[in-house]
């Protein structure tokens, strides 16, 4: 994962996916910060970036369906996945948090803080912006904090007035996309589980009947869920992980019975 590579991540830079990007890679690598996940898909799609780094699921909030439509839609692979404790920090320009009159970030910033900030700064004003960074790019204003991660404070010369003032342990899931899954990075990283994407035939207990080759076959789901295919109203793609390597000679033969099954099946990748 140390060679010379463009990587693409959801930016601006202090976002979480670019702390993510910092944690893929033990050397610096050229970081390009995209304002959408679609346009990170459609950088690495194009080779303008060897790599994408997108968010793919939250231990709090779950799915990010932008991200399993951008591999619905095209032909990248996951070639790697990795865990990102995301710890909440409170960032301002003065050092004084008496100062403080309004605090602006995301909505699930303050849904991941509500209770140490209703316990801490009752009588602060919130105020929803559309990411952790663009109110800091946005106001000089001591009067005004914002919650975010480690890297932003230090990116924008901000103090750090409390770390990690997050209710619980949140962690977000991420996806590495490419071109093709590398074996080297496989083996290395150990990522013994394997990505599938399905559409069902629509008729009753088709699901039934694709859990059933699962079953069959011993082979735990460690992940099922369902999708809007924006085909038609109501039509829906199922997203799997499964606890099966992506190299065994097996997996042809599984994925051959579940053809039986679906309109669509697709290995999107690898995981850990």
């Amino acid at each position: 994962m140390n060679k010379k590579r463009k990587v693409g991540f959801l930016g601006p830079p202090g976002t979480f996916t670019h702390q993510a990007a910092q944690k893929a890679f033990s050397e610096k690598k050229e970081f390009v910060p995209f304002e959408t996940i679609k346009d990170i898909f459609r950088a690495t799609d194009n080779k303008e970036t060897n790599l994408g780094i997108v968010p793919i699921e939250n231990s709090n909030i779950g799915i990010v369906s932008e991200t399993v439509n951008g591999l619905i839609k095209s032909s990248l692979k996951v070639t790697a996945s990795f865990n990102l404790k995301i710890e909440q920090n409170l960032l301002a320009r003065t050092d004084d948090i008496s100062k403080l009159k309004i605090i602006k970030t995301k909505k699930e910033a303050f849904f991941q803080c509500q209770n140490w900030i209703q316990k801490n700064l009752p009588k602060v004003k919130l105020e929803t912006t559309s990411s952790t960074v663009a109110p800091i790019t946005e106001s000089n204003s001591e009067k005004i904090g914002f919650i975010g991660s480690k890297i932003a404070g230090e990116h924008y010369n901000l103090n750090i007035l409390k770390r990690n003032i997050e209710d619980k342990d949140n962690f977000t899931k991420f996806y590495l996309i490419s071109h093709f899954i590398d074996e080297d990075i496989r083996k290395e990283k150990e990522l013994d589980k394997t990505l599938i994407l399905l559409s069902i035939h629509d008729r009753v207990g088709a699901l039934r009947d694709i859990l059933d080759v699962f079953a069959e076959n011993n082979i735990n789901l460690t992940s099922l869920h369902s999708i809007p295919s924006h085909l038609k109203a109501w039509d829906y793609f199922f997203f799997l992980e499964i606890d099966y390597p992506y190299s065994s000679d097996k997996l042809d033969e599984i994925l051959k019975k579940l053809k039986n099954y679906c309109s669509t099946v697709k290995v999107i990748g690898v995981s850990q």
